[in-house]
């Protein structure tokens, strides 16, 4: 399947219609469209995702969701969508049109039996404020569905499903998120990427209603009071996610507030430049502000990383406690089988000497006295307690912890979330930020001496606004802070309230007829998951064979025979217990596990993108590929590396929003023979229109 042809017609920057064709063969896959920052790559990216989902693009993925939230809601967001340019003209409504070729399509009567092609529009009046969608077969231009529902059902069933459009459509940068990710979440997303690539979320969402349907069955025999106890969670959990969704949507607000305050700052800073006094200073102001900006972007990051360690740290101040109590439990555990047996085999010994003295058949004119039979029962059962009884494993303890088993549970995640995060990834955090922290001290001392020889009251107006404008970002900085460290204990909270709901659905007295019903529904619930399992287990090799074969193609640490030996070695998919999905482990030569998030950000990117590759190949269709910020934050080695190595291959239709400092001249000529359109965008300084070619071979036709 391909994206052939697009045209935007007044959405944000793209001023009347703008037509952009496509259309990829087998050899030349890759579609470069250049741009600065600022002139619309974002938006064009957007402007696909829009056309397909409209209203539900917030479930895309999160940085989509978050442009809405920038806007406040999406009603909000459609409204600012219109151009400008259209608007003063008094316009009203944007669109934006997609040819779909080579697909399977459905028999249809209003299809033509050999249409490959369908045409997907979508409009928006900002007078009206109402949308419109339209599927049209691309040949006979008749519209296809008349039910809203049915147009939907046919972009998930035949274009791309809603799920799936986080693999298809995403910022190469942003994505490497994903290698932060814990074990559980990394799991679910790999589960929902196979899910969605081989269409067995089907099965998963079969599995949720059954289960929906089961609990629907234990709440029928509550008491009143038992309901009232299990509808006040459910409540809870419902407002909790409210306040997590008011509080996400605060953090864009502050977000979009930021950017603009950098923007604001950058200004400033090139003021101050451009009418300092020449000469007073051997410093280059303007690369000291940008070193600054650089550094204090680090330094964000790593505060949030530090808080997100500093979670465990008391969990780590208790490890030696918490050790021994897993393994006073072990023992007690084995003290517990050990007594267990003992009592199994005393049991066996005394049924086989009952049977073998008091019951038939015996010796004929026996004259075995009771006496002597007392002194063989006794023999016999010390013999056998010497030979059967093995107490060798019981320890004795002074005392027994009475804990359940998700007590137990909780005590051994604890202490695996604690080996997860090692020790030298504190120190390591710690030192980074110390030392941007005195880079800082040292860059801003600089940077006031310079400025402290400026005399121009208007250059000192300017560095006064610069200062104001650099608290206020601060301040939005610690409250989006704040805000994620509250929406981190929301859902902390949903996690114990949901556990609470489970333990009091659990006290329901379910009625035999319900039991029976209950009894048959997980029947078809172990059936579901068994298949599941066993499809999972089907492409758990190539998973894995895919990921080491392309992180060996891509990182150069692995390219270098120094270097490959202390590196990754081997990579192995774990399908993870109750469904929660697979976890991807990096090993190195000593079958040691390498920590995802003890990777440079550029590494995670790499393995990010090989992550998803090997996902893409286990498809049974392929997929168009749209990427935002194709090379990141990959250093010069892995840009070359995955320029020439990766993207080539990765589909048969691969589109890159690219700036000319991620694929420059050099890199645009060493694909040039895999490329079959390029094209730049440019801006009149209020609309973005594009060229034919590339930063250094564009044309005007």
């Amino acid at each position: 399947m391909k994206l052939s042809e697009i045209k935007i017609n007044n959405f944000r920057q793209y001023y009347k219609e703008v037509n952009i064709d496509l259309t990829t063969n087998s050899d030349e896959n890759i579609i470069l469209i250049g741009g600065r920052n600022g002139y619309g790559k974002t938006n064009f990216l957007i402007s696909i995702v829009w056309c397909l989902y409209g209203r539900q693009i917030e479930k895309v993925d999160n940085n989509f969701k978050q442009e809405i939230k920038k806007e406040k809601n999406y009603d909000s967001f459609m409204f600012q969508s219109l151009n400008w340019t259209a608007k003063k003209e008094n316009k009203d409504t944007f669109s934006v049109s997609l040819l779909i070729s080579e697909i399977e399509l459905p028999e249809l009567k209003k299809l033509n039996s050999n249409s490959e092609s369908v045409i997907i529009t979508r409009k928006f009046n900002v007078s009206s404020m109402s949308e419109e969608l339209m599927i049209l077969d691309a040949d006979s231009k008749m519209e296809i569905f008349d039910d809203e529902a049915d147009k939907i059902n046919f972009i998930n069933d035949y274009i791309i499903p809603i799920d799936a459009a986080k693999f298809v459509f995403f910022d190469a940068e942003k994505i490497s998120e994903i290698a932060n990710l814990s074990i559980k979440e990394e799991g679910s997303f790999i589960n929902d990427a196979l899910g969605k690539i081989l269409g067995l979320d089907t099965y998963d969402t079969l599995i949720e209603d059954i289960e929906f349907y089961i609990n629907s069955l234990k709440k029928e025999g509550a008491t009143k009071n038992l309901q009232e106890q299990i509808v006040d969670k459910e409540k809870a959990i419902e407002l909790f996610n409210i306040d997590i969704e008011k509080l996400e949507e605060e953090n864009a607000e502050k977000l979009k507030e930021i950017d603009d305050l950098k923007k604001s700052i950058r200004k400033y800073d090139n003021f101050i430049s451009q009418h300092s006094k020449q000469g007073n200073s051997i410093f280059d102001r303007e690369s000291i502000s940008s070193e600054i900006e650089k550094l204090q972007a680090k330094r964000l990051e790593l505060s949030e990383k530090f808080n997100e360690l500093s979670e465990i740290i008391p969990l780590t101040i208790l490890t030696g406690k918490l050790e021994e109590v897993s393994e006073h439990l072990e023992i007690q555990e084995k003290n517990e089988l050990t007594q267990n047996s003992s009592k199994e085999n005393s049991e066996k010994i005394e049924n086989f000497i009952e049977l073998l003295f008091n019951k038939p058949p015996e010796p004929d004119n026996s004259t075995m006295s009771f006496k002597d039979k007392n002194f063989y029962y006794e023999k016999a059962k010390n013999l056998g307690s010497e030979l059967f009884n093995d107490n060798g494993d019981y320890q004795e303890l002074e005392f027994e912890h009475d804990l359940n088993n998700s007590e137990k549970n909780i005590i051994k995640d604890a202490i695996n979330l604690v080996n997860e995060q090692s020790k030298g990834l504190f120190e390591t955090t710690i030192e980074e930020f110390n030392e941007v922290q005195i880079k800082l001290l040292e860059l801003n001392k600089t940077l006031s001496k310079v400025d402290a020889d400026q005399e121009d009251e208007y250059i000192l107006e300017a560095i006064s606004e610069k200062e104001t404008a650099e608290y206020k970002r601060d301040i939005s900085k610690e409250q989006i802070g704040g805000n994620k460290e509250k929406i981190k204990k929301l859902e902390s909270d949903i996690v114990r309230l949901n556990q609470q709901l489970h333990t009091l659905v659990k006290k329901v007295d379910v009625n035999e007829q319900n039991k029976l019903k209950i009894k048959e529904s997980q029947k078809y619930i172990d059936v579901l998951n068994s298949f599941l399992e066993e499809q999972k287990s089907k492409h758990k090799n190539s998973l894995e064979k895919t990921i080491l074969s392309e992180l060996k193609i891509l990182m150069h640490k692995l390219d270098s025979d120094e270097n490959s030996s202390k590196f990754i070695e081997d990579v192995k998919v774990t399908i993870l217990a109750s469904g929660q999905g697979m976890k991807i482990t990096l090993l190195d030569q000593d079958d040691n596990e390498i920590r995802k998030e003890s990777l440079s950000s550029g590494e995670k990117q790499i393995y990010i993108s090989c992550l998803i590759k090997a996902i893409l190949n286990e498809s049974i269709q392929s997929l168009p590929i749209f990427i935002d910020t194709p090379l990141g934050r990959l250093d010069e080695e892995h840009r070359d590396n995955i320029t020439k190595k990766y993207y080539p291959a990765l589909s048969e239709q691969v589109v890159l929003f690219s700036t000319n400092s991620e694929i420059t001249p050099k890199r645009y000529k060493d694909i040039s023979e895999n490329i079959s359109k390029s094209y730049l965008l440019f801006n009149d300084g209020a609309n973005t229109n594009l060229k034919n070619g590339y930063f250094n071979t564009t044309s005007n036709d």
